[in-house]
């Protein structure tokens, strides 16, 4: 391997039989944290080479995400597992072992430990990749300095993350028993968490509330039924906080059946986004 390729970028480039160690800067080691309710991520830069990244939305598992900054250095393979800092090389690390869910020419994607493992680096260990690269392999050491105040803003970050993501959120079906208005106690509690979405997201504009029936009754009776749970969950949404204007309500009675043999007595909840 060609030692000047991260001359500049790294403060020592070890060769190794196994192996070419690679030891960034460590005046350049510093973990960035940036978010907001839609999603945390605490990322460092590893000189020229590569970015890591901590990084967690809504409803959805912590992530810890590999991007080489040389699209000519694609990745086949990627390992990873916590070591002690440098000055401590006589401290036992804990036994966690990553490897990459998905890979992607360039980008190696970590889920599994990846919990565990940001856990440990709050008692100051670093983190160690084997990078499986065509014609060689690296062992690239993540150094973990100062990371204190940006682990508990990372931490803090995630706490504040929206109940539900936009795919969650966008589409949900209410089912009814025949007959019944109320929404049952599943439909409530995801209500709730809906009502917290939308008044977060400013980009949603209009919720759609769209109240169906089987055919039971008449026309009349039927579509009735469908308004009153529409209605219900109207009123449910502005109690939590959604403006009324915001809420378009629609009682369809029985006239957009299912497929036979399911039932119809639901109601529809569609979110819609301005553009862009």
């Amino acid at each position: 391997m060609n030692s000047t390729l991260f001359s500049l970028a790294f403060s020592s480039i070890i060769g190794s039989t196994a192996s070419t160690v690679v030891v960034p800067a460590m005046d350049q080691s510093e973990w960035q944290v940036s978010g907001n309710q839609f999603q945390c991520r605490m990322q460092q830069q590893l000189g020229s080479m590569a970015t890591l990244s901590f990084s967690q939305e809504p409803a959805k598992a912590l992530e810890l995400l590999l991007e080489m900054d040389s699209k000519h250095l694609q990745l086949q393979d990627v390992q990873g597992r916590l070591i002690p800092a440098d000055w401590q090389p006589g401290q036992l690390a804990p036994a966690v072992q990553l490897s990459a869910s998905e890979i992607s020419q360039s980008q190696a994607r970590f889920v599994e430990q990846v919990p565990v493992a940001l856990q440990q680096l709050q008692q100051g260990y670093w983190l160690e990749l084997w990078l499986d690269l065509p014609g060689q392999e690296l062992s690239l050491r993540v150094p973990n300095l100062k990371s204190a105040a940006a682990l508990t803003e990372f931490q803090h970050c995630t706490t504040s993350l929206l109940p539900m993501s936009w795919q969650q959120a966008r589409d949900y079906q209410l089912s009814y028993v025949p007959g019944e208005r109320q929404p049952n106690a599943a439909g409530l509690e995801h209500l709730q968490l809906l009502a917290r979405y939308i008044k977060e997201d400013k980009a949603v504009r209009k919720v759609l509330i769209d109240g169906h029936s089987d055919d039971a009754g008449t026309s009349l009776a039927n579509r009735l039924v469908s308004g009153e749970r529409a209605d219900e969950v109207a009123a449910r949404l502005i109690e939590w906080g959604v403006p009324k204007k915001q809420l378009e309500i629609r009682a369809h009675g029985n006239r957009y059946p299912l497929a036979r043999n399911q039932s119809n007595n639901r109601v529809i909840l569609r979110l819609i986004r301005s553009a862009g």
